[in-house]
């Protein structure tokens, strides 16, 4: 595909050997979401897009963007016609969904993302795809009751699809205004991709791969909904943050002990803290964060170098699922 060019059908695929790693985003919205990960190097070589919309799609700066339909007038908010028009991409969707690791990012309220996702999942379902993971946002409240409640509906029917569900829910979200709030869900679908896939193609300071990924997402859990956050901040502050993470954490869990799995990734600048705080660091945040969660908890976890961060600065991004 030439680069920055839209492909429709038949659909012209890259030749290269597919990766471990795709993150595709289907419709508008999640179009948008995918094109900004761009920003990080580590992720353009895994991104897609699929949307039925031309204008939109022109507007994206991918390499990877793939138009689903002929016309390119969008789905006109036809669930079924989008449905109907993705089923057609069939025959070339096991050229981008990846037998490995595949991450679906969808806006659902819009036409494309919930008319067409179940095709993309039930497709990596059928190609025994190692890691499904369906990254979310959830209409907000003043949008439409309607809207909202048939997203939740649809999103219900989709677990047993998938191994892990990260949502996004604008009614939840601190914003005051319509561009603000998509703003922030923008942001926190693209930090939690970000960190989550980075763990598994950065190389690490300790070994951390695909099969930590997918012992966190499959394995002593009842829920398929993964929680995230993030905390930074030198020693001091992390000590007094992590000795009790239950205040980050969602109502459902009453307390660390809650927490059947967990992934913790410790990213610091390697080049300018001493070996010193970091073993400091380790002995009294980390080792308190295992000591605080139940003893049948599944904790897995690595370190990261980034030399963007500040000297004696720490940052641990938590992935959590409870019992």
């Amino acid at each position: 595909m030439e680069e920055n060019t839209i492909s429709t059908k038949p659909f012209y695929f890259p030749k290269e050997n597919k990766s471990i790693v795709s993150i595709i985003g289907i419709g508008g919205g999640a179009g948008r979401i995918v094109n900004e990960m761009q920003d990080y190097e580590f992720l353009k070589r895994y991104l897609y897009v699929f949307g039925m919309n031309r204008k939109e799609m022109e507007e994206l700066s991918l390499p990877h963007k793939y138009l689903i339909g002929t016309d390119g007038l969008g789905s006109g908010k036809n669930k079924r016609f989008a449905e109907s028009e993705c089923k057609k991409t069939l025959q070339g969707l096991d050229k981008i969904i990846s037998e490995i690791v595949s991450c679906f990012v969808v806006c659902l309220g819009g036409g494309t993302g919930e008319g067409c996702i179940k095709t993309f999942l039930q497709k990596s379902v059928e190609m025994g795809t190692k890691i499904k993971l369906l990254v979310v946002t959830l209409p907000h409240s003043s949008e439409d009751i309607e809207k909202r409640r048939n997203a939740l509906d649809l999103l219900h029917s989709l677990e047993e699809l998938v191994d892990g569900i990260f949502v996004v829910d604008y009614d939840t979200l601190p914003c005051n205004t319509i561009s603000g709030l998509f703003k922030e869900g923008n942001r926190r679908v693209i930090e939690f991709v970000k960190n989550l896939i980075g763990s598994i193609v950065n190389r690490g300071i300790l070994c951390f791969d695909i099969y930590d990924v997918g012992t966190f997402l499959k394995y002593n859990s009842d829920t398929r909904y993964v929680e995230y956050f993030s905390l930074s901040g030198d020693i001091n502050y992390l000590r007094q943050e992590s000795s009790n993470l239950s205040k980050y954490l969602p109502s459902k869990y009453s307390s660390d002990d809650d927490i059947s799995n967990m992934i913790l990734l410790i990213t610091f600048n390697n080049n300018d803290t001493d070996d010193g705080t970091v073993g400091i660091f380790l002995d009294e945040t980390v080792h308190g964060i295992m000591q605080n969660l139940n003893k049948e908890s599944n904790l897995k976890w690595g370190m990261y170098n980034d030399s963007n961060i500040e000297k004696n600065i720490f940052r641990l991004d938590i992935f959590t699922k409870c019992n």
